[in-house]
């Protein structure tokens, strides 16, 4: 039997004959503005298109053979699927107590527990053999944990646990891999990213989903580091959001992916008397890409991800003009590769003040813009130095342009002497 919940009215337009349940109702319970809002109708194209003459925008089928369909307007997505059976069987058929709620007669309505959960902000599954129906419904479950901050009591994590054992067991019911990455990408994009790995690694689903991190657990590392290899990857995506909250995904990739290198990489070294990692940035960079384009993300991220692990290890030198130069062989991954390496740093013991002389630094190094375009074009330099168009014009150029941001030429006069020097037999830096 559904029992009321709150007295509350439901601030956006409903359809006739359309029923607002799920996550959006659980968003205004928990005073968030919810921008998926979730429909069940007994004609939900009909439901549908009602709502899309009042608030226009895309109508397009989900999956027309099950009545789903989906209608974007906005910023507003609004889902729509046939009530199968009364309210409470639908209800008692989702994921999660909190996510089984429906609004009607200006109450919101749940199933009996609901009211707990949400004083206790927890998470508990309907009914555990729901989790099966969907599987990728543990995976949300950690995921809505960290994007809301709720908790997952005993109950719930042992009900993930005994999931993810299933589905290391029968690996033919994993959800596509489209599914998955969606909902880790939100999962390393909401607020508490790092507790949501955790508990990823706490419940098995860790192994399920990003095997190629489990070795990182408890491997003890040494020197600097007191954290093994997981924990301080977590306090380095930790890290990270904390210094730049605005951190995109790829950036994040990056942090979680940093040293995944270091277990195929782990050589013990008897002159320092510990283990030693060299070479783990370019083997982690490769192991990321591999991972990222098989968990589907689009192939920028996953380069871009490859390129930050291979350079987070990369130390900036001294001197305003060798730190512009650095930056600027590097400028396609700023600001998160100086950030990522603060983040490294504040993940260990002893070197924490040289993440806030690495951040200090760069923002002082690019106080002044580095340069988008050198002081000449190509027929500029073609015509000064008597080049035929090919690779060497693109060389003076290139030579040019980091000169530029060391601050050696501010201007086309001094641009122009510059190349007639280094044409003559003077040394190019960039070689």
């Amino acid at each position: 039997m559904l029992r009321p919940i709150a007295h509350r009215d439901f601030p956006f337009y409903t359809p006739k004959g359309a029923i607002p349940v799920g996550g959006a109702l659980r968003d205004l319970l928990l005073g968030r503005r919810p921008w998926d809002l979730d429909f069940a109708a007994l004609d939900p194209l009909k439901a549908a298109e009602e709502a899309q003459g009042r608030l226009g925008g895309t109508l397009f089928p989900l999956d027309a053979t099950r009545g789903q369909y989906r209608l974007v307007s906005g910023t507003l997505v609004l889902d729509f699927s046939p009530l199968e059976g009364s309210l409470e069987e639908d209800l008692l058929r989702r994921d999660f107590r909190l996510n089984a709620l429906a609004w009607k007669g200006g109450r919101i309505l749940g199933l009996r527990g609901a009211e707990e959960d949400l004083r206790r902000k927890v998470l508990v599954p309907v009914r555990e053999e729901n989790l099966y129906q969907d599987h990728l419904r543990s995976l949300r479950a950690v995921r809505l944990a960290a994007s809301l901050g709720l908790g997952l009591p005993g109950e719930t994590r042992n009900a993930l646990s005994r999931h993810a054992r299933f589905l290391q067991a029968h690996p033919e019911a994993l959800p596509a891999r489209e599914r998955v990455r969606e909902e880790l990408a939100k999962l390393l994009l909401s607020p508490k990213a790092a507790w949501g790995l955790h508990l990823l690694e706490r419940t098995g689903l860790l192994d399920v989903y990003l095997p190629e991190l489990r070795p990182l657990v408890g491997l003890e590392q040494g020197g600097v580091h007191h954290l093994d290899a997981w924990r301080h990857t977590l306090s380095v995506l930790f890290h990270l959001a904390w210094l730049w909250p605005e951190a995109p995904l790829t950036a994040r990739l990056a942090a979680l992916y940093h040293d995944v290198g270091k277990p195929l990489t782990r050589r013990y070294d008897p002159e320092v008397g510990r283990y030693r990692f060299l070479g783990h940035a370019e083997v982690g960079a490769e192991v990321a890409e591999a991972s990222l384009l098989w968990l589907r993300f689009p192939k920028e991220v996953a380069e871009r991800a490859k390129a930050l692990v291979q350079r987070h290890m990369d130390r900036p030198p001294e001197g305003k003009g060798a730190l512009r130069r650095f930056y600027f062989r590097r400028k396609d991954l700023l600001p998160a590769l100086p950030y990522l390496m603060a983040a490294d740093r504040l993940g260990t013991r002893g070197v924490e003040g040289e993440a806030w002389e690495v951040l200090r630094n760069f923002q002082e190094a690019t106080r002044e813009p580095l340069p988008e375009r050198p002081f000449l074009s190509g027929d500029e330099v073609m015509a000064l130095l008597g080049l035929r168009p090919g690779p060497e014009v693109g060389r003076a150029l290139a030579f040019l342009l980091e000169a530029q941001a060391e601050g050696r030429v501010r201007s086309p006069e001094e641009a122009k002497a510059l190349l007639l020097y280094w044409k003559g037999g003077g040394q190019d830096p960039s070689s």
